[in-house]
């Protein structure tokens, strides 16, 4: 479990019973983050990066990697086959703090090939639990209007979500981190 020392690791299962670990990005983990880069389509990076990108650059890679585990929270998905294939990331980076409360910018990859299977919930349940021990209340996430897909993963999540008006082609969605059922 976390204990605030890069040191976050828990077992969580996708929709199909795939067994995989999400722990705490590492430096070490430059390579796997570029694999999952070179595995998904033009599409995804492009909502995820909001233009076109192949790979990462080796300052890209640093920034995602090397990070405080305060205010910049980074997750990697692996597979528990033996293989420790990396399938997904996901990372949180506050933005502001008023009083108690912070806020944080919310952002997700997923390999094409997992991608349906529960990963982008899970992502967000494992970055909820770390955020609400930090101090932080909401996520914000910003997405292309035509990611279907991440939009509908966070209005269907446990978290209430408030849509609000950003430039054209991008969706602003607060995600609170009190859950639904609390």
């Amino acid at each position: 479990m976390f204990n605030g020392n890069h040191d976050y690791t828990a077992k969580d299962q996708l929709k199909d019973g795939t067994a995989v670990i999400v722990r705490a990005i590492r430096a070490s983990d430059k390579d796997q983050l570029q694999e999952i880069m070179k595995d998904v389509s033009a599409e995804s990076r492009y909502f995820r990066f909001f233009g076109a990108k192949k790979l990462l650059s080796e300052q890209e890679l640093k920034y995602f990697t090397e990070i405080d585990f305060n205010s910049h929270i980074g997750l990697l998905v692996s597979l528990c086959d033996g293989s420790d294939a990396p399938i997904a990331v996901g990372r949180y980076i506050t933005l502001a703090q008023a009083a108690e409360e912070a806020s944080a910018e919310l952002a997700m990859l997923v390999r094409e090939h997992y991608q349906g299977q529960g990963i982008g919930r899970m992502l967000l349940n494992h970055l909820a639990h770390i955020a609400v021990t930090k101090g932080v209340s909401e996520f914000v996430c910003y997405i292309m209007s035509e990611n279907s897909k991440m939009i509908n993963m966070l209005r269907h999540s446990d978290y209430p979500v408030s849509q609000q008006p950003e430039a054209n082609s991008v969706v602003k969605l607060s995600v609170d981190l009190m859950p639904r059922s609390a």
